[in-house]
């Protein structure tokens, strides 16, 4: 029994009984599995409704393409409001626009940065930005060093300000990587850098490597952000990127199991990080309404994220409708890509619940009047569920 997961989704438990069993009842309905997630499962790419929040990211976009200015974009919703799905789309959206589609332009200079649950303190988030920058910038960046694009020694008079000693171990690297460019996330200097960059601290041998490192950005949440916005700059300066996005979920978990003092410095480390990256970056933030305490920690902070948009629950039964269908589909699409299989549902099911088989309109709908009228408003993560639970008990019941 030691080696019982206890992370398991209830979706996670099915797919294992299921293993040992002959055959998989979902694949009578054209399913691999159930497509609706459970409680705090995620499932991307689908966001219903939330009309005007799409249209607030797209005129934040527009207005940051003008000027390249960061900009700041607040989304409030409860738990189960649906606000890392939200993020999650919004990921998935910027990174299809880099492919080329009929009738639109790709764009190609724009890349998010996902920051999960910011708890404990600014290092928490600290690592995470910089783990997904340097996977996604270094190898670019020494490339464009090694073919002569971008010159490191003239670097500090066309960037004032940035740190020699990031300057001057950047050039260290790149001085030395050109026979091993190809394995350069493998390399024991970009993990050196990396951690360094991170804040962890270097043993004597890494220091070493790096011809002695004097700045410990581990000792110093202003350092560390300071190396970040230089980091930041130096890549952009490099061509490439035009902006990022950065993607902060959970952000009310800044606030919590934490001192009055840790709080305040936090507040005081977001405050200063969202000042220092005054170009070039968006940041869209999702929490719960955290405005009492910030106001009472920290009004400057709370300034800056001003009032946000609300998600909207789920309004209506068309909606709660679309819901079923969209996830319903995804379902049938992961089927038709895993198993080349055509989907061939029942030629006796009414057209009209062919969208859900082998749930109906009926149920969906029921679903959401017994929600409505439980909490008054029907959130995703309170409606997708109990979806889930109906369709495992129609798929069971049925196969």
């Amino acid at each position: 029994m030691s080696d019982f997961k206890d992370d398991l989704t209830l979706d996670d438990l099915r797919n294992e009984i299921g293993k040992g069993q002959p055959g998989n009842p979902y694949v009578d309905f054209s399913l691999l599995s159930n497509p609706f997630p459970d409680v705090g499962q995620f499932i991307s790419g689908i966001c219903v409704n939330q009309d005007e929040i799409k249209r607030e990211f797209v005129r934040t976009l527009r207005e940051f393409y003008q000027d390249e200015r960061s900009r700041r974009m607040i989304i409030l919703g409860n738990t189960g409001a649906g606000k890392t799905n939200l993020l999650r789309f919004f990921e998935q959206e910027l990174s299809e626009w880099h492919e080329p589609s009929p009738g639109k332009q790709a764009i190609t200079n724009l890349f998010t940065i996902f920051v999960d649950q910011p708890q404990g303190g600014y290092f928490e988030i600290h690592r995470q930005i910089i783990n997904q920058l340097g996977a996604m910038f270094f190898t670019n960046f020494f490339e464009v060093v090694q073919r002569g694009k971008i010159s490191l020694t003239k670097l500090p008079a066309e960037l004032s300000g940035i740190s020699p000693e990031l300057i001057r171990i950047l050039a260290l690297i790149a001085s030395g990587s050109s026979h091993q460019l190809s394995l350069w996330p493998e390399t024991r200097y970009f993990r050196i850098l990396e951690t360094w960059l991170q804040g962890s601290k270097l043993s004597a041998a890494e220091k070493k490597q790096l011809s002695g490192v004097s700045v410990e950005i581990g000792k110093s949440s202003t350092i560390a952000i300071k190396f970040l916005v230089d980091l930041v700059k130096i890549f952009r300066y490099a061509g490439l990127f035009k902006g990022l996005i950065i993607l902060f979920d959970e952000f009310e978990n800044i606030l919590s199991g934490l001192s009055l003092t840790r709080q305040t410095q936090y507040t005081q480390d977001l405050r200063n990080l969202f000042d220092s990256l005054a170009d070039s970056v968006v940041f869209v933030i999702a929490t719960a309404p955290v405005s009492d305490n910030l106001q009472r920690i920290s009004p400057a902070l709370n300034r800056r994220l001003g009032e946000g948009v609300e998600i909207e629950p789920i309004p209506d039964e068309d909606s709660a409708l679309a819901y079923a269908r969209a996830y319903t589909a995804l379902g049938r699409e992961t089927f038709e890509n895993k198993t080349n299989l055509k989907i061939n549902l029942p030629p006796n099911c009414p057209r009209a619940d062919l969208p859900y088989h082998p749930l109906t309109c009926a149920i969906v709908t029921e679903v959401y009047r017994e929600i409505r009228d439980r909490y008054h408003n029907v959130l995703p993560g309170d409606f997708l569920p109990e979806l889930n639970r109906r369709l495992y008990r129609q798929v069971y019941k049925e196969s």
